[in-house]
């Protein structure tokens, strides 16, 4: 509950005003009701549940990437447009779906805090429900994008007024990075070119890793099979096991890998499965990769969680919202820790043994 006070108000900070075609929209001063990860979309309940209905609804239902139990991007519910009124309007996530005979092809269109903040309203019009599904299943994946974007907005918003100052402090010292990571993530252990933090009063449920290596090339450089290689090689040397030969390495099975522009050329962005070789230990990561081409440089920071039996949406995204801080705050390349004994922190080490499989 705490959190969910300083969250809505982390959003007061994140009152963009503006629709997609760039057009200004007033202020408005009541902030959104709904929960993280909540979606309305307004439309003739009766055609969701049609088939092409289950279309619009099944890709905001859609499983999280990168998470071995299946859970939903969204929790969905929905109004008839009669009923779009005063309460519902203050949702934060809101799709309303039009048709109309005069509409030859489909179109989208966002507004930002019309009703309330910090707020997503999606709109589609089209010509028919079957042409808004044909529409939904071509471009599905960057309409889940825009709402699971907004959520992570929100999430950093948060993060920049309630954040760990000694992973920002250490990320500082050793990267010239900052970051903003979870209040909670106060254990750090470091090694060469790299450091571990982890939450501890959350039963080590989040942790931040940063780790760089120096590139002469970008030949290459930003592909799925170098950052495994680079991943695997670090975190071997870097997080053992609590028994000789166990060590964290990738789950190659289920990546997935993205692009988008950054302070360099390009973020790299993949998500997937961690496990620990030779146990039973598991869970899920984010990592974004940052061409630091000042000082010709790798920079990943990445979140990754260890969480058996516990729901892992919200801690991932929780964790995805901080790697999404890092910023290279100077050109010069940090001074090198000397430190290059592997981590083993005890916290980590002493835990429940699993009954079976990874978690």
């Amino acid at each position: 509950m705490k959190k969910l006070v300083l969250y809505v108000l982390a959003g007061l900070l994140l009152l963009t005003a503006c629709s997609s075609g760039g057009k200004k929209v007033k202020k408005v001063g009541k902030t959104t009701i709904s929960a993280p990860y909540e979606l309305l979309i307004v439309a003739d309940k009766e055609w969701l549940e049609t088939d092409e209905g289950e279309v619009l609804t099944g890709l905001f239902k859609s499983d999280v990437a990168g998470v071995i139990t299946p859970e939903p991007n969204f929790r969905v519910m929905s109004v008839n447009p009669n009923t779009f009124t005063k309460q519902f309007r203050a949702f934060a996530n809101i799709v309303i779906v039009k048709t109309d005979s005069k509409v030859k092809s489909p179109a989208m269109s966002i507004a930002k805090d019309v009703y309330a903040h910090p707020q997503t309203i999606m709109t589609i019009v089209a010509h028919d429900g079957q042409q808004i599904a044909e529409y939904v299943n071509m471009n599905g994946w960057r309409l889940l994008d825009i709402f699971i974007d907004a959520e992570l907005d929100r999430e950093m918003g948060y993060l920049k007024s309630v954040y760990s100052g000694k992973v920002m402090s250490q990320a500082k010292k050793q990267f010239g990075c900052e970051i903003y990571a979870p209040q909670d993530i106060q254990s750090i252990k470091t090694g060469k070119d790299f450091f571990w933090g982890s939450s501890v009063e959350r039963d080590n449920t989040l942790n931040i890793c940063m780790y760089s290596y120096d590139y002469d090339t970008t030949d290459g450089l930003l592909t799925l099979e170098n950052f495994v290689a680079h991943r695997n090689e670090v975190m071997k040397a870097n997080i053992p096991g609590e028994h000789e030969g166990q060590y964290m390495t990738t789950q190659e099975i289920g990546l997935v890998n993205r692009y988008g522009a950054g302070e360099g050329p390009e973020i790299q962005q993949v998500r997937g499965l961690w496990r620990m070789e030779n146990d039973v230990m598991g869970g899920s990561f984010v990592s974004y990769v940052m061409l630091d081409t000042v000082s010709h440089r790798v920079i990943v920071s990445e979140g990754f969680v260890y969480a058996p039996g516990k729901r892992k949406r919200e801690l991932i995204r929780e964790l995805e919202a901080s790697v999404r801080t890092v910023r290279i705050i100077r050109n010069d390349p940090p001074l090198r820790e000397s430190q290059e004994t592997p981590l083993a922190p005890e916290h980590l080490l002493e835990r429940k043994k699993l009954s079976s499989g990874t978690k």
